[in-house]
């Protein structure tokens, strides 16, 4: 059994009841991730160790080597996509940065909208989210912004990314119809809405997060939270 194991890892792909399996040991954490992600798409509701194992032409016993669970599987994913978030080099103005790091976050859950609402079962998937966590609590000590203060805030980007994509990734291509359901709306009964139908439009848009993230991002130097205790 073991020179028999042997030889199949040297020779690489064997066949087994006329399909081309990949050998186990030719396998590579990167490989699955790779093909993983490949599966995902924009749900990570089909995907199964099973399933990436057959996109791989592998056996699922060669991936539960890597990957014991599929919520050890969808961990090293997230924690891949979190590596892929890369925030401009620091400048001498800490609220520039940090709207720099928030804009390169939603950036990569732009990307990968399969990882927005499995963040939200995984909250900790792994090192790079310590890394994420750590570069933004940097440019907030940076600012004098520490303690509670400082997980507020770092809390507050975090949720206005993961909240705002969750929102415009369901939005329709084509908003015109929305524009106008809006507008024949009563206006005696929705006038602020009838205002600003058009404007709904572009809900959700870059110019929006922009907007509203550089107003936030001003007011975080006046946090302050009480602590008891």
């Amino acid at each position: 059994m073991y020179v028999m194991s042997n030889v199949r890892r040297t020779l690489g792909p064997v066949k087994e009841s006329g399909r081309t399996r990949i050998a186990r040991g030719s396998l590579t954490a990167e490989a699955i991730l790779d093909a993983a992600e490949g599966l995902a798409v924009d749900s990570l509701e089909r995907l199964t160790v099973r399933s990436v194992a057959a996109a791989l032409t592998a056996s699922p016993m060669a991936l539960y080597r890597y990957f014991p669970t599929k919520a050890d599987l969808v961990d090293a994913m997230l924690d891949r996509v979190l590596g892929r978030v890369q925030p401009s080099p620091a400048t001498g103005d800490w609220r520039a940065d940090l709207a720099s790091f928030a804009r390169a976050h939603r950036r990569v859950l732009a990307d990968h909208p399969w990882a927005v609402s499995a963040f939200f079962s995984h909250a900790n998937p792994g090192p790079n989210a310590s890394r994420v966590g750590e570069h933004a609590l940097g440019i907030l000590a940076r600012g004098g912004v520490g303690g509670p203060a400082a997980v507020a805030a770092f809390s507050g980007v975090i949720a206005l990314n993961y909240g705002w994509c969750g929102f415009t990734l369901a939005r329709p291509e084509d908003d015109g119809p929305l524009a106008e359901a809006l507008a024949a709306l009563p206006p005696d009964r929705f006038p602020a809405t009838v205002a600003v139908a058009a404007a709904m439009a572009g809900y959700g848009s870059d110019a929006h997060y922009d907007a509203f993230l550089d107003t936030l991002v001003r007011g975080i130097g006046e946090l302050r939270i009480e602590t008891t205790g």
